[in-house]
Order: C-alpha cells, then structure tokens, then sequence
C-alpha cells in the first residue's frame, strides 16, 4: 500500500512544477477578461442601462413640498420699531405634463437606443479583441515555426561549412566555393537573429493582450482545422448584415437620429401641464395655525397652457439639421455595407487562396527535400558542385517558410472570416500540437552541430578520385 502512495505523493507535489498549455481559447479568454477598453465599455453600458431606466420617470408626475419662513420689522432703518412680525408659508403640489410636444416620448426612445446601441458596441469590441488575441497567438505560434526553420537551415549550412572546409583544406574544392558557403551561412544566421527577435516581438504582443506576463514553463497548442465548411456568398452576406454589432450600432443610430429630429419638431407645438396642491399661510412659524393671527390656507387644482411662437423659427431649424444629420447616417451606412462586402469578398478568397498555397507549400517541401538529398549525394560522389548543393539548401529553406506561412496563413484566414460574419465557422479540429514557449538563447547556436569526428573523411575521396 505504502509503495502506491509515496508515487502519488510525488507526483501531487511536482503538479506544480509541469508546463502549463495556453490554448488559443484560454488566450481569447483571458483577452476578454482583462481588456481594459472592455472593461470601460461596460461601464458605460451600466451607465446607459440606468439613463434608459431613469429616463421613464419623465412619464411619472412630480412631487413637491415647500416651506418658507420670514421674519420683519417695520421703519427699522430710522431706529424706530413701529411693529414686527413673522409669516410662513408651505406648499405641497403635484404637477403632471400632460402634452410636451411628444418630446418626452422622444427622450424615452433615445435614452433606450443610447443602452442599445452602448451594448453593441461592447459586442463589436469584443469580437475585435477576440481577432486581436487569435492573431497574437497564431503571430507567436508561426514565428516559433520561422526559428525552427532558420535554426534548420542554419544547422544544414553549418554541415556544409563543415565539409567545404574539409574539402577546401584537401584541395577538392576552390576557396571561392568556401566562401561562398560563408556568405549563405552569414545570410543564415541573420534568417535566425530576425526569427528570434520576430517571436520576442510576437510574446509581448500576446502578453499585451492577455495583459499578464507569459512563463517560459507554459507551452502552445497549435489548433489544426482539418476542413472548414463555407456556404454560399449570399448566405454569409446575409449571416454579416444581420450579426454584425458595428452595423447593428449605426442602424441604432439612424433611428436615434429620427427621434431626436422628431423631438427638435416639437419645440413648436403646445404644452400642457397640470397642477394641483395645498397651499397655507400664517402669521407665525405654522402656516396652519391661528393663535397669532390670520390664518389663510387652501387646495388648489389647475390646467396651464403656453405655446411659444417664437420656438416655431428655432424648431423649425433644429428640424433641418436634424435631418440632415441623419441623412449623413444614412449614407454611413450604405457606405459600411459595401465595405463589409468587400471585406467578405477578401475573407472569402484569403481563405481558398491561403488553402491552395497550404497545398503548393507542401507539395514545394517534398520537392525540395528530395532535391537536396539527390544534390548532396551528387556532391558526396563530386559529381554536383558546391554551388548547386547551396542552391538546393537555400530552395529547401525558402519552401520550408513558405509552407510555414500558409499553414498559418490559413488560420488567420478563418479567424478572419469569423470575424467579418461574427460566427463560428462549421469545423473540424484535430488535436493540437503542443510546442513549448521558452526559445533558446541565439549564443546556443554554435552548438547545433557536433564536432567533426573524421578529419580524413576528404584526403579519403581525393585518394579514390585520383
């Protein structure tokens, strides 16, 4: 029993210690949960979700109570007191506006289209920060891709610096040749110095988005999309008109456009209001009491009616540029419509474009390889030169981040899509790679390769040659 335990044991308490895997649904997660431009948008939300709320109290009548109290002397200034005395007065009255011209109705409206249109643009935000964090991570995942690639190709030319010096050193190839390898192994370890500096780049980037420090102990996962599903360009076109956020947020703001020029038409018309209340007035601190003196008080109920003639010129202008605000809108938003069809059309070919070159890319890897294994053979036999050997590395390099660029170029390419209809996509996933995050120092690459183990390998072929 014991013997099961102590290995339980051990493994609870190195639980801590194992690389931790940040997925990309973790980092658009974590991107969600911290952005601060988020953050305030929902603040503002909360702001115009109690403005909507408050804004129905218009429709509610008003309630007041009034108290007032003074107290005189009469000739007081010619130091002469004929009398004093004190009054009081209190009012307690209702009033309800019966008729403003509809403007109340109008500020109701608003008030609720503000919330609304508040609330799609924290929905428009939101996926905009989504895109940001699947860029971020995919932008990290390929320049990890690009490093292996240069690293591989830096390897690959260090081997060939290995054997052109062995072969200059016996006499089988001219320095020219040497030097030549020099300078695609100086272009090799600029390909790694850039690669490096692209994923430090690409780190910080991500941690900005996730707004936390990434450990060098937690790893990627790479997500594999083995076939995407697309419908039709009318049916995503339609999908987009009626999911995007941003749109739905310029429609909301037509609309608040229509109201508030409906709201500048009624500065013209009528108001009514009504009133009624209690009235009282005394001749000491209690307006209701008479032991002092007389005593005054009364209910009061009535109707007020006031049509401002001269608000007709001011509304009348108010109306006109309202009207021509909206009409700006109006066009806004024809404009934005075409332009998010542009959009989709561009998503729509990014993605097939990125699928076909994915496919090329590949089909260029395979090609490569085979070539620069048929071109060492030759050189091996001295039947290919140094320069053709170079050539067919520097092609297996080239497809090696052509095939690395398409990989992730298709994945942007769906994450994009998404984003231009704001929808999942129908896809399969396959299982994800896991790739650690921590990179090697750049001082580490001379040790890619290992020392030479047989000097003589190149005195050995200049013997058989002969």
């Amino acid at each position: 029993m014991l013997k099961k335990i102590i290995p339980l044991i051990i493994i609870l308490l190195m639980k801590p210690f194992y690389a931790k895997a940040l997925t990309i649904d973790d980092t658009v997660m974590l991107a969600l949960e911290s952005n601060n431009i988020i953050k305030s948008q929902e603040f503002q939300l909360g702001a115009k979700k109690l403005a909507a709320d408050s804004a129905m109290l218009i429709f509610f009548p008003s309630l007041v109570l009034q108290y007032g109290y003074d107290y005189s002397w009469d000739n007081l200034i010619s130091n002469k007191v004929d009398k004093s005395g004190n009054t009081s007065n209190f009012s307690a009255y209702a009033s309800l506006n019966l008729f403003n011209g509809l403007s109340d109705l109008y500020t109701f409206q608003i008030a609720g289209l503000n919330r609304d249109m508040a609330e799609s643009q924290l929905t428009a935000t939101s996926y905009d920060i989504i895109l940001d964090a699947q860029n971020a991570y995919i932008n990290l995942l390929k320049a990890k891709s690009d490093l292996e690639v240069a690293e591989s190709n830096l390897k690959l030319l260090l081997l060939q610096k290995r054997d052109a010096e062995i072969s200059a050193a016996n006499g089988l190839i001219a320095k020219n040749d040497l030097l030549q390898t020099e300078a695609y192994l100086a272009s090799a370890k600029l390909q790694r110095i850039t690669a490096a500096s692209a994923i430090t780049i690409a780190r910080q980037k991500l941690e900005k988005v996730i707004n936390r420090r990434l450990d060098d102990r937690e790893q990627l996962v790479e997500p594999v999309f083995l076939e995407v599903t697309l419908a039709g360009e009318d049916e995503l076109k339609d999908k987009m008109f009626k999911n995007r956020s941003d749109l739905r947020q310029l429609e909301q703001s037509y609309e608040a456009a229509k109201k508030t020029e409906n709201s500048a038409i009624s500065g013209a018309l009528p108001k009514i209001d009504m009133k009624a209340g209690l009235y009282g007035y005394g001749d000491n601190a209690n307006p209701f009491s008479s032991t002092a003196g007389p005593r005054d008080d009364n209910v009061a109920v009535g109707v007020t009616a006031s049509w401002n003639l001269m608000g007709i010129a001011t509304s009348t202008v108010d109306t006109i540029s309202k009207k021509k605000e909206r009409q700006a809108l109006a066009y806004t938003i024809a404009d934005n419509k075409q332009n998010m069809v542009l959009d989709l059309q561009s998503a729509i070919e990014s993605y097939y474009t990125s699928q076909a070159q994915l496919v090329q890319a590949k089909a260029g890897v395979s090609h490569a390889e085979e070539n620069y294994r048929v071109r060492k053979n030759l050189y091996d036999q001295s039947a290919a030169t140094m320069t053709e050997l170079l050539d067919a590395s520097s092609l297996l390099n080239q497809a090696k981040v052509a095939e690395s660029n398409a990989r992730y170029g298709v994945l942007s390419s769906i994450y994009k899509l998404e984003r231009t209809i704001q929808e999942k996509l129908p896809a399969s996933k396959g299982e994800g790679i896991v790739i650690p995050l921590y990179t090697p120092p750049a001082e580490s690459i001379d040790n890619l390769i290992p020392p030479v183990k047989n000097s003589n390998k190149g005195s050995k072929k200049n013997n058989k040659k002969k």
